[in-house]
């Protein structure tokens, strides 16, 4: 082999090096299910926030019901490097007892890597 075509296999591979470790830290869709339980009749929002690691917001949305009309998990795909995230769950909810709606939040430490991650905030849509 010559000079010349070593030094192109070489440039190729810190090429393909680069791109790889790029696309790593590179937004990738991820997929993140919130399980509201059998209180999800009576839930009419969910906001979802994802905070970094320095606690800034990296994403967030919000999802509005009309009563009875929740499902029992709320499916979400985020545009987010993989790493570790605080998930924020802002529930509203309007029991059958009550006039006004309430809000409760619920933190979760999840692992957003590509795959599918699921929070159980069921326990937070309860009454009082």
């Amino acid at each position: 082999m010559n000079r010349r075509r070593i030094g192109s296999l070489v440039f190729l591979a810190v090429g393909l090096a680069i791109a790889f470790f790029l696309a790593n830290d590179a937004p990738q869709e991820q997929h993140v299910r919130v399980v509201l339980g059998s209180g999800a009749p009576e839930v009419t929002g969910v906001t979802l926030s994802y905070l970094g690691a320095g606690g800034d917001v990296a994403d967030e949305t919000h999802f509005t019901y009309a009563p009875g009309k929740a499902p029992r998990v709320v499916a979400h795909e985020p545009k987010l490097p993989h790493g570790d995230y605080q998930l924020r769950v802002d529930v509203a909810a309007t029991p059958p007892d009550a006039s006004t709606e309430i809000h409760r939040s619920v933190e979760r430490q999840v692992t957003l890597k590509g795959g599918s991650a699921q929070v159980d905030v069921s326990s937070a849509i309860v009454h009082d």
